[in-house]
């Protein structure tokens, strides 16, 4: 959909971006983010030639827009900024309806498109005869959106356009954006240096420094693989805390569960649990360790002859869970069922971890813990 191939820009003597390259999937919303200077702004307002390069290309749908009309070129891109942008001597339908009346839209189109973008960014009609002035930040912001999609573009860029509103309403546009998203399916890229505002909204997430990409991937990526020393930090050490539905179940099972047949006789299950010190076993049976059951030391304390198999009084109805489930998922299960270890099965049945309270104690606890082994 958009790609920067080489792209420099200087400015006298300094270099504001230094060779970068990557591509913007249609579809996603994709986040710039870095300190101060690191060039993400500038690198969002070359996509509408608001700021021209110094050498290399971009591409929208294969085209150069260098070739391109940059006032056709911008009229066909939404722009969102921090400071809402609306023209305050214009009414709220002024403000909306001003780009469709250039492009002399008919009337009774221009007029149903607008009530159409008043009900999707959640406002009612009785703010059309507004003026800015008269509406909150929250508000304004909200119309600045609805104007960006009067021409129901395929690209939207937003500047920052939450960080001037207070948490509580910036908190709400965040989730209304991402709702917005799921259904319309627009090209955006965000700018913003929140990086929790980041992980919230992203599909994908391109950290800047110094004018380059440190790394360009998606949240879960970069919460659980930081590129260097840079990411980690800019990041937040324990920041995948704050987005749990990041870790999965892979994430903090035990790979290797002792496991036994279900013909080996109950003396054999105790002896194996005492020496690997473990209170049950995975009951697995063929090469493929398709889960069978489960047998517990309480089990086999309650049988008087430990001659007969496993098979006979192993346990057959047990929860279980797949390797991409969440933490939070997991959690309910240990509240709501009550359960001491949950298997970890791939599509086939296959048991490839296991899941335990005392493992998910030491999963929870790690985020009390710093580098050094001190407790926060």
């Amino acid at each position: 959909m958009i790609k920067f191939n080489d792209i420099t820009k200087r400015y006298k003597d300094t270099t504001i971006l230094s060779d970068i390259s990557f591509e913007i999937e249609e579809g996603q919303l994709v986040v710039l983010i870095g300190l101060s200077g690191c060039g993400k702004t500038t690198t969002l307002k070359m996509i509408n030639r608001l700021i021209k390069p110094t050498s290399g290309n971009i591409f929208i749908n294969g085209e150069d827009i260098s070739t391109k009309d940059p006032i056709e070129l911008r009229r066909r891109i939404g722009y969102v900024i921090q400071q809402t942008g609306l023209f305050p001597h214009m009414t709220i339908r002024e403000n909306i309806e001003v780009i469709p009346r250039v492009e002399k839209l008919p009337q009774e189109k221009i007029n149903n498109r607008t009530l159409e973008l008043m009900k999707m960014v959640g406002l009612e009609e009785e703010f059309l005869d507004r003026y800015p002035t008269e509406l909150s930040g929250g508000q304004q912001q909200r119309v600045g959106v609805a104007r960006a999609f009067a021409l129901d573009p395929d690209i939207i860029l937003m500047d920052e356009p939450f960080s001037a509103l207070d948490p509580i309403t910036r908190n709400q546009l965040q989730d209304e954006l991402v709702s917005l998203q799921r259904k319309v399916k627009k090209t955006i890229v965000f700018v913003t240096h929140d990086m929790a505002e980041a992980i919230k909204i992203a599909d994908k997430i391109c950290i800047m420094n110094k004018g380059q990409i440190v790394q360009y991937d998606t949240p879960e990526n970069i919460l659980k693989y930081p590129a260097n020393d840079f990411v980690l930090e800019f990041v937040g050490k324990n920041r995948i805390w704050g987005s749990p539905k990041y870790i999965r179940a892979k994430d903090i099972m035990i790979e290797n569960p002792v496991t036994c047949t279900p013909d080996l006789p109950l003396s054999r299950c105790l002896e194996n649990m005492r020496m690997r010190n473990v209170n049950s076993l995975m009951v697995v049976e063929g090469e493929n360790q398709k889960l069978q059951g489960i047998i517990k030391a309480k089990q086999i304390a309650k049988q008087k002859d430990r001659s007969i198999e496993v098979n006979h009084i192993m346990l057959k109805d047990f929860i279980t869970t797949h390797p991409e489930d969440t933490i939070i998922n997991i959690l309910k299960m240990v509240n709501t069922d009550d359960v001491s270890e949950i298997p970890v099965l791939d599509e086939r049945g296959m048991l490839i971890g296991l899941i335990t309270q005392s493992s998910l104690v030491n999963t929870l606890s790690q985020q009390y813990i710093v580098p050094d082994g001190e407790v926060e």
